[in-house]
């Protein structure tokens, strides 16, 4: 756990929201799981991906890997961000009933933060409790 950084935090915090919010309320007294046939799945597995990432990156000494999932993450997110958008714009029934509700909010805030952990975690390139590498002092060039 010492060698996660704020982009992985904020980007497992986001999926674990995102799969939390999949039991919320989201129309009427319909949960995601109720109300979706499909897209409840895609968003299920698109939440895996940023605790994936935190999984990869507190427990793999080399890089690839966590490298390739926080490149990975922000699509995700940003995947996720866009099924819950289109659907609170076109919710799945026709009446008033499904309107959209506080679970679907917080599923599309859960996303964002996936997006903007996973983007937080390409920036940041240290890894904390590693040692810092020495660079080597060279001297000017002559004019």
């Amino acid at each position: 756990m010492r060698r996660l950084r704020d982009g992985e935090w904020l980007a497992g915090a986001g999926g674990a929201a995102l799969l939390a919010a999949l039991f919320l309320d989201w129309y009427g007294d319909q949960t995601a799981w109720q109300a979706f046939a499909l897209i409840d799945v895609l968003l299920a597995l698109l939440a895996l991906v940023p605790l994936a990432l935190v999984a990869a990156q507190a427990t793999r000494r080399s890089p690839a890997v966590p490298v390739a999932l926080s490149v990975v993450t922000p699509l995700a997110g940003a995947l996720a961000a866009a099924l819950i958008a289109f659907r609170i714009v076109d919710p799945p029934g026709a009446d008033d009933a499904f309107a959209a509700h506080g679970g679907a909010w917080l599923g599309l805030a859960a996303a964002l933060l996936v997006v903007a952990g996973g983007c937080r975690s390409i920036r940041v390139e240290r890894i904390p409790g590693a040692p810092a590498v020495p660079v080597e002092a060279l001297p000017a060039p002559p004019p």
